[in-house]
């Protein structure tokens, strides 16, 4: 992503319509790392790649460890292009490494657009505003982010107070000692949320496949203790559920691409402090995520691909103040990635004369035309379907286009070449043509002999 040449003047840059909560000199101040790059780490990227979890021993909590990385810079100061973080957060969302996973908060637009203009400013760490001269897209960018920053500064306070500190037996220190072992040499994670606290995160992501209902039964002993639960592409079914809903202080939990459905709602309507549940791609149906409707705390549910309708979801956010449910693609995007799949081909240049070039291969013919999805409704999978077809074939007529230029470049490069020798031939000629108009010395009739006197 390449941003427009940096020209804004500090006067000017002082003059764009900072908001009411942010004064004038906090921007023109602010350090770039600091107060822009490190909030959005700690916000987006921290969760997974810190000092408490290092997925892919990967680590961004801090400078020195965002020049570095596990396969490469995460950081390359004036490089966006090979810098490892910018590569990963521009991928497609569905791709398996995109940063972050799909069902996290994403890296909104201004975010991305301050942490590509750092780094190509050098992503020095006592670099100000003011000192990167920001365009005026890049200022709008940045009071996002300050704000953004200052709101979740603000509510940080709010969020430690509601979880108050827990005197731990010593016989609960021993049972999470020996669960923790114990679920660890199995494969699967279970580990503190933060330093110096009971509180426990499991994830069951390194043993997808195998992990079934049974192993849950080895947290029993730490069930007070887990606050996050990843059952993610498990095994776990209903009668699985039963054991994750006597966690009575279980605030997040990852159900996508499970085997649950309606009636192993029914363990969760007893989980008072649930305030996120990923359903992704379950068979949850609307008469399911009714039983939800008494979890008063719960802010946010993925619905994405299952049997749930909009109205469905609607009820359930009316049931519940502050719940936003995610139904992924709403119905009526489907048709403008239709309407990109049909976008015209480049023309093939013609291969220059004189010679006549060998013939650019014909380019492939691009793919039929996906059928017009659905309208909305109710049938929302069949939107995506659509969608997710008709995006397939933009990329194959995207590569289509791409082999055909490439396949056209070969071929000037073919006529550039013969008309390169040609000329060379011509000038041979004409040097020979040009050998032939003198007379030969043989040729010159010799001077008569000087008269004696």
């Amino acid at each position: 992503m390449k941003l427009p040449a940096f020209f804004l003047t500090l006067p000017a840059l002082l003059c764009v319509g900072l908001p009411a909560t942010l004064k004038a000199v906090e921007a023109k101040d602010a350090v770039i790392y600091k107060d822009l790059i490190a909030p959005i780490m700690e916000a987006k990227c921290v969760a997974c790649h810190g000092e408490e979890k290092q997925k892919g021993k990967l680590r961004l909590d801090s400078m020195e460890h965002l020049l570095s990385g596990s396969d490469g810079e995460s950081v390359i100061p004036g490089n966006t292009k090979d810098s490892l973080v910018m590569f990963r957060v521009e991928l497609p969302l569905d791709d398996s490494d995109h940063m972050p996973p799909e069902d996290e908060p994403q890296m909104t637009k201004e975010e991305i657009a301050v942490l590509n203009w750092w780094i190509e400013k050098g992503a020095k760490e006592d670099l100000k505003v003011a000192a990167a001269s920001p365009t005026p897209e890049l200022s709008k960018a940045i009071e996002s982010v300050l704000a953004a920053a200052k709101a979740a500064a603000a509510a940080k306070p709010k969020e430690e107070e509601k979880a108050p500190a827990v005197e731990l037996t010593e016989a609960d220190k021993k049972a999470i000692a020996e669960t923790v072992g114990r679920v660890e040499k199995g494969g699967a994670t279970l580990q503190a949320i933060a330093q110096d606290t009971p509180q426990l995160r499991f994830s069951a992501l390194n043993v997808a496949k195998d992990y079934k209902d049974a192993d849950l039964k080895a947290l029993e002993p730490v069930k007070n203790h887990v606050l996050w639960m990843d059952l993610a592409r498990t095994q776990v079914t209903d009668a699985g559920l039963a054991a994750v809903g006597a966690m009575p202080n279980l605030s997040r939990l990852h159900l996508e691409h499970t085997g649950v459905t309606d009636a192993g709602l029914d363990h969760l309507k007893n989980l008072q402090k649930l305030e996120y549940l990923n359903l992704y791609n379950t068979k949850i149906s609307d008469a399911g995520i009714q039983k939800l409707a008494g979890l008063k705390n719960l802010k946010k549910v993925f619905l994405w691909q299952t049997q749930v309708t909009p109205e469905g979801a609607k009820k359930l956010e009316a049931a519940i103040p502050g719940l936003a449910a995610n139904m992924g693609w709403a119905a009526s995007e489907p048709a403008a990635v239709v309407a990109k799949a049909d976008a015209p081909k480049p023309a093939t240049p013609a291969p220059a004369k004189p010679a006549e070039p060998a013939k650019p291969k014909a380019a492939p013919t691009p793919p039929a035309k996906p059928a017009e999805p659905a309208k909305a409704g109710n049938d929302l999978d069949k939107s995506i379907a659509a969608a997710t077809q008709a995006a397939t074939n933009a990329q194959k007529a995207a590569e289509a286009a791409a082999k055909a230029a490439e396949d056209a470049r070969k071929a000037a490069e073919t006529s550039k070449k013969v008309a390169e020798e040609a000329k060379a031939l011509a000038n041979k000629a004409r040097e020979s043509l040009d050998q032939l108009k003198k007379p030969a010395a043989a040729d010159t009739p010799p001077k008569p002999p000087a008269e004696k006197k």
